[in-house]
């Protein structure tokens, strides 16, 4: 699989239509298509712990890049992002990936965020040729508020991103290690007509990774 840019995917994630499984309602879209919205399951918040992760070892697709910078300027080094898997099952898409950060110039013990990287932890699967891009469910707010008012609809995105199925999440708080491997898992609604293969944005501000296999667990892989 080839990789792209990360400004390529974030607008193609823009341009098409976006599902979440975030509750509130979901904005019609232009040609009468609507996004839908469901509540969080009990399975799909089980499913995003990482610590539960079966495929700790596998690595589908690996991309290294210069680590990204938001607050801090100094932060250097290098980030590997490692696809682990793309599973469906029971209504839901858990995606597995983790996250390596290694800079020789800092401490043993330092750290860096999410936000230190200017990182944002939202998961997006892309189905290029159904033209759907899916993002995590979250449990408070809407990725699409069903509203014209453009002040609640911010609010319910802000919402939404605070409390998405993605762990770790907590974007101040949580500090990826120097020489350490995280692993990161974001539970997603199933792509509509089961496609063989999407384009998976791990977190915004990363590199994306395009015909990607997803394993469909309740039958055979497609």
């Amino acid at each position: 699989m080839s990789p792209r840019a990360r400004t390529s995917a974030l607008l193609l994630a823009g341009a098409l239509l976006v599902l979440s499984g975030c509750t509130g309602g979901g904005a019609e879209e232009e040609g009468g298509t609507s996004g839908t919205a469901a509540s969080a399951t009990p399975e799909a918040e089980a499913a995003a712990d990482p610590g539960t992760a079966s495929v700790a070892d596998q690595v589908m697709a690996e991309q290294k890049i210069a680590t990204p910078h938001g607050s801090d300027a100094a932060l250097g080094g290098e980030v590997t992002v490692s696809l682990r898997a793309v599973e469906v099952a029971g209504g839901t898409t858990t995606v597995r990936w983790a996250l390596r950060w290694d800079d020789d110039a800092s401490p043993a013990d330092a750290g860096a965020s999410w936000y230190d990287m200017s990182v944002e932890p939202s998961t997006t699967v892309t189905d290029r040729a159904g033209l759907k891009a899916y993002r995590p469910f979250c449990t408070e707010g809407a990725w699409q508020e069903d509203t014209d008012d453009s002040t609640k609809a911010a609010v319910a995105q802000i919402k939404c991103r605070e409390s998405m199925l993605v762990s770790p999440l907590e974007k101040h708080a949580f500090k990826f290690p120097n020489h350490g491997t995280i692993e990161v898992s974001a539970v997603l609604p199933a792509p509509e007509g089961e496609p063989a293969t999407v384009d998976v944005l791990p977190a915004e501000g990363l590199p994306l990774f395009t015909d990607v296999t997803v394993t469909y667990v309740d039958g055979a892989a497609k």
